[in-house]
């Protein structure tokens, strides 16, 4: 959440001067092979929503965690799609009728079953109150910008690994296994082992300037996708 210290007084004071968009990151509680925490969605999200808040003096929520993930191991959580467009909707609701105009939602977390259920709420949200909302999914963003080929980096690979580096390199367990083991066994989909925390600045750098040039710009109206 951007900034820290936020109270309800200034939140009603952004939104009641229309001084800039919410910002709401989305994740999912899932497990990231044997070296990132199950968090790793949402705090990757979460991290590019406040820096970006940061940089504009915009609002950052906190992160939607509890998403829909693949409940195919511990850790990962599924709500139940219906649920979590419910609670989707009545969060950027509550905004809405305090007034507030314009939504930028930071997706970490992928999956046609996220995505479509964002898209119908959003697409329900703009249609009946007339309100803006844009939807980046990171995975998108670095893939469209060709700094990754997320059909082969798919999952807690190379550029998930190196953002958390750069988040906070002690969140990164030991690589070394992966010497030894395919990553794959681990539900890894990519190599781990090409990460760093360089690499890692670099990605973030590029997904805020990537949001922040759209939202600056006469596109942001109206319900925008970025994956459509």
């Amino acid at each position: 959440m951007y900034p820290r210290n936020l109270t309800w007084i200034k939140l009603k004071e952004y939104i009641d001067n229309g001084r800039g968009p919410l910002i709401i990151p989305i994740g999912s509680l899932e497990g990231h092979g044997a070296h990132l925490p199950i968090d790793t969605d949402a705090l990757i999200a979460s991290f590019v929503a406040d820096e970006l808040a940061r940089r504009n003096n915009w609002i950052s929520l906190p992160p939607i965690i509890y998403t829909i993930a693949v409940p195919v191991r511990p850790g990962n959580v599924y709500i139940e799609p219906e649920i979590f467009g419910i609670f989707l909707s009545s969060i950027i609701k509550h905004f809405i009728e305090f007034g507030q105009r314009r939504f930028v939602i930071v997706l970490g977390h992928g999956g046609p079953n996220i995505k479509n259920t964002v898209i119908s709420i959003c697409d329900d949200l703009c249609r009946e109150h007339g309100v803006t909302i844009a939807v980046f999914h990171i995975a998108y963003i670095l893939n469209k910008l060709d700094l990754v080929d997320t059909s082969k980096d798919k999952h807690a690979g190379m550029w998930e690994t190196s953002i958390v580096m750069a988040i906070d390199s002690d969140l990164v367990g030991d690589l070394g296994i992966y010497k030894e083991t395919n990553p794959r066994r681990y539900g890894v989909v990519g190599n781990p082992l090409e990460a760093s925390p360089e690499t890692g600045y670099k990605y973030i750098e590029a997904v805020i300037n990537y949001i922040e040039s759209f939202v600056k710009s006469s596109r942001f109206r109206n319900c925008y996708y970025d994956w459509l």
